[in-house]
């Protein structure tokens, strides 16, 4: 007399937990969406940090360097450096100082294959040359390229050197001038030159009196850097190319052009900020541009 009864209860109490279980996988539903971006910010910080630590690791290995160089210059020269042609150098240093073999820049020889970069192994490039590799990976490199084998020049290329990666590197800048690179959109800056980072160079040139010193810190000892603490030593590559980048449009890559109220993202989201250290090791997530000026340090006011 009583058994419909408690079946009917039953009943209403599985209908009942049914419409519980909706609600509770609606609000984890709607956890998962607010939550997301914020894990999606925590992992690109936890990026930024570790390719930060990696180029403090890089500038206090070279003041290692430093201390065996006889000239006590800070960044590491490629060897090249004293038998290439002034008139006509095959390299400008920026990369050569450390890290794998690069595939970009493919028209050494006139082929176009990862074995003839400019950057590569054939080229006289190879990671047994970079002089910071053997400072940082004592274990060594074998020496390809005396040794003829094709093989291990491709191997070259393929080596994961943690300590040259940014975790970051996913693509170049659109709006560099590095047209080589960026015409390969989908190369890190790792893959392409070798090397995540990149040495300052910048106002340093070999003239036929000998070499013109001035605030960068290559080729110059780096005890006669007067403000260490505020010269650029290396940093994010997307950050050096993307500094340089052009209000012109290119006529030699469609889409070059970011134009003056454009921006160009760095490797870790943010608009014109990338990681830099200084000469004095310490480093810093830097903006390189004041975006409320619409301007690149007055650059394309100058070339209206």
């Amino acid at each position: 007399m009583f058994l419909p009864l408690k079946r009917h209860r039953r009943v209403q109490h599985l209908a009942f937990t049914l419409i519980e279980l909706l609600v509770v996988v609606a609000i984890i539903a709607l956890l998962i969406s607010i939550l997301l971006p914020s894990l999606r910010k925590a992992k690109d910080r936890a990026r930024r940090i570790a390719c930060l630590s990696h180029l403090k690791n890089i500038a206090s290995s070279s003041r290692v360097y430093e201390a065996d160089d006889p000239s006590g210059w800070g960044i590491p020269v490629h060897p090249f450096q004293y038998e290439q042609d002034p008139n006509n150098p095959t390299y400008v240093g920026a990369y050569e100082w450390g890290g794998k073999s690069g595939i970009g820049r493919d028209t050494f020889m006139g082929e176009s294959d990862p074995i003839n970069s400019r950057y590569g192994t054939k080229a006289g490039f190879g990671p047994v040359t970079r002089p910071m590799n053997q400072i940082l990976y004592r274990s060594g490199f074998k020496d390809n390229l005396a040794a003829g084998d094709e093989e291990g020049m491709l191997r070259d290329t393929q080596l994961n050197l943690d300590l040259f990666k940014c975790a970051g590197d996913t693509a170049p800048p659109r709006g560099g001038h590095c047209p080589d690179w960026i015409r390969n959109s989908e190369r890190s800056s790792y893959d392409h030159f070798g090397n995540s980072y990149a040495a300052n160079i910048f106002m340093t040139a070999s003239t036929a009196g000998g070499y013109m010193y001035s605030n960068s810190p290559y080729l110059r000892p780096t005890s006669r850097i007067p403000t260490p603490a505020r010269t650029l030593y290396y940093e994010e590559n997307i950050g050096r190319w993307a500094w340089a980048a052009k209000r012109d449009p290119c006529d030699f890559l469609e889409g070059i052009d970011v134009g003056p109220t454009r921006q160009i993202d760095g490797w870790h989201g943010d608009p014109w900020t990338y990681n830099r250290v200084f000469v004095d090791a310490h480093g810093e997530y830097q903006p390189v541009i004041d975006r409320s000026t619409e301007d690149l340090f007055g650059y394309y006011e100058h070339y209206r």
